[in-house]
């Protein structure tokens, strides 16, 4: 035990921070996602085109509701950023969690069980955020959009929005539940969550006690929930769903870009894919 004294520590320092560095995240998040939904409504169409007060400019109706759009853009952006800014702390702290196990722990008889456990670790610090942050933002609007012909044409100023969605993975399954796609959402429940968080702790088992029968049992799970990782197909999907929006035709413009949610859960995947080749390496030893 004393000779992994600083990685315990080390990792108990990590997991506090992470939390503390995980809900800011989230609050900034769920603050822009707020803001940005209330610019949708604002400028809704059935608001802005049945809403007469928006009719004649002279009423004022326009100008407050374009201002209004504008001080919550700035809003939302400021928020996004600011938890880009924790997002970015949240990476160079785990960096530097790996790195100095890492170097640490090199030269030791245990240096492939300490680098398993430092990924593990380091995953696990994003998983949350890659869970329940958005991932995916879609959009469909007009911009000055002009409703008559000639002389009684009104032009409503700005975006005028008919659909706004900002999604997690999460939001996504809590989605299909709701909506009776039940066994898609049992599927992509399992398979970006229960299978990566059992293959995470079964290896991280691995790692602490590799001598043990129950050891020997949890790389065979983890052989067998290897052959059904999808984080490669999934993280595929929403790149084309993001690609296939953009290019829509429907009359109106389409926008659609990835949120800092799938960044997280990309750290994720690729932070578990390096951890099983260090198991392989703890298993041959």
């Amino acid at each position: 035990m004393k000779d992994f004294k600083l990685l315990i520590v080390s990792t108990f320092v990590l997991l506090v921070t992470v939390i503390l560095l995980s809900l800011k995240i989230s609050t900034k998040l769920n603050g822009y996602k707020a803001d940005k939904e209330e610019i949708a409504e604002v400028l809704n169409f059935e608001e802005r085109i049945l809403n007469g007060s928006e009719l004649f400019s002279f009423f004022g109706g326009e100008d407050e509701k374009l201002g209004d759009w504008n001080d919550l853009r700035k809003s939302a952006e400021t928020k996004y950023w600011s938890a880009y800014g924790y997002g970015a702390g949240l990476l160079f702290l785990v960096l530097v969690y790996m790195s100095l196990n890492y170097f640490i722990y090199q030269s030791g008889v245990h240096k492939n069980r300490v680098s398993g456990i430092i990924f593990i670790f380091g995953a696990l610090s994003f998983l949350f955020l890659g869970l329940q942050a958005p991932f995916i933002e879609v959009e469909a609007f007009n911009d000055d959009l002009s409703i008559g012909a000639s002389f009684l044409s009104k032009t409503f100023e700005g975006r005028t929005y008919h659909l706004y969605q900002n999604k997690s993975i999460f939001g996504v399954i809590q989605l299909l539940f709701l909506g009776g796609n039940i066994l898609v959402g049992f599927c992509v429940l399992l398979l970006s969550i229960i299978f990566p968080l059992v293959k995470l702790f079964a290896s991280l088992y691995v790692f602490i006690k590799p001598n043990t029968s129950f050891a020997q049992k949890s790389v065979k799970i983890i052989n067998m929930l290897g052959k059904w990782s999808m984080a490669d197909v999934f993280i595929a999907g929403v790149f084309l769903a993001v690609f296939s929006f953009s290019n829509m035709n429907v009359g109106v413009d389409t926008a659609s870009k990835t949120l800092i949610g799938l960044y997280f859960f990309l750290i994720f995947v690729v932070l578990s894919i390096v951890s099983g080749q260090f198991l392989k390496l703890v298993v041959k030893e």
